[in-house]
């Protein structure tokens, strides 16, 4: 199947249901994206407890990160009316970080929402959600998920989202056509002619690959350089912003040239 492209809306902060763009996908205010034909909100790379993992190292880092995006996220399934939430993998970031805390804030989010799913695409950093995807509350834990016509993955080995050491994800196949994945926490960066520098998280969508950026605030990222036929929003919790004119390579050597100033 060709790829699909599909109508892409960014909805404003707070935006409820009623008052959401048309389109096939909404970009969601909080790093997330909703499907509005099934209600389901896709979100990937929470890493919940990484904080706990770096204090179980002896790396002094504070707390309340992961209860600040359970919290965002509680208020985006409330807001949108979810049926499901489909996290595209490293819902956790490793087994150390797994304390009784971690897991009992999670179960508590889920528990609040009895009648939504809760669905988890297995990533590189949930050998611990297998294990306890019970004790979280999860629907089922899957590694790839077919719904023509995407394909839910966390890695999506293709394209400028390939790293050297992923394994690769089959080619799109009959029915599907366009896969859906995180893994990559996609950050872009836009520069003015006076050399001020704007880094922000993103939707990235390059050919049949959409990546999602890391719902989690305590992750790093991976500065993409999107291609002439890309597409690029910003992902903040306070709205999203298509930039796609001012980060594609024609733009970026125009903007260099003075004759734009994206930064005030």
């Amino acid at each position: 199947m060709k790829a699909f492209l599909p109508r892409i809306g960014c909805a404003g902060p707070g935006g409820a249901p009623g008052r959401l763009p048309e389109g096939d996908m909404i970009l969601l205010a909080g790093r997330a994206a909703l499907l509005p034909a099934s209600r389901t909100l896709l979100i990937a790379d929470l890493h919940l407890g990484k904080a706990a993992t770096f204090r179980k190292a002896g790396i002094p880092v504070p707390e309340g990160s992961s209860g600040e995006d359970l919290t965002r996220l509680d208020g985006l399934i409330a807001t949108h009316s979810v049926k499901r939430v489909l996290i595209l993998g490293d819902l956790l970031h490793a087994a150390a970080g797994c304390t009784p805390q971690v897991v009992g804030e999670f179960r508590t989010l889920r528990d609040r929402h009895p009648a939504t799913g809760f669905v988890l695409i297995l990533g590189n950093h949930d050998l611990a959600a297998r294990r306890i995807g019970a004790d979280l509350g999860l629907d089922s834990c899957l590694s790839v998920l077919d719904e023509a016509p995407y394909r839910f993955v966390h890695i999506a080995a293709t394209g400028s989202d390939r790293h050297e050491d992923d394994k690769a994800e089959p080619g799109l196949t009959a029915g599907i056509g366009l896969v859906i994945a995180g893994h990559v926490h996609p950050r872009v960066v836009i520069r003015s002619p006076s050399g001020d520098r704007l880094a922000e998280r993103c939707f990235h969508l390059e050919g049949s690959v959409f990546t999602l950026p890391a719902f989690g605030s305590f992750t790093g990222g991976q500065t993409v350089s999107p291609s002439a036929t890309a597409r690029v929003w910003l992902a903040r919790d306070d709205g999203v912003l298509d930039v796609t004119g001012l980060v594609r390579p024609a733009e970026r050597r125009r903007h260099r040239g003075g004759d734009f100033n994206p930064v005030r």
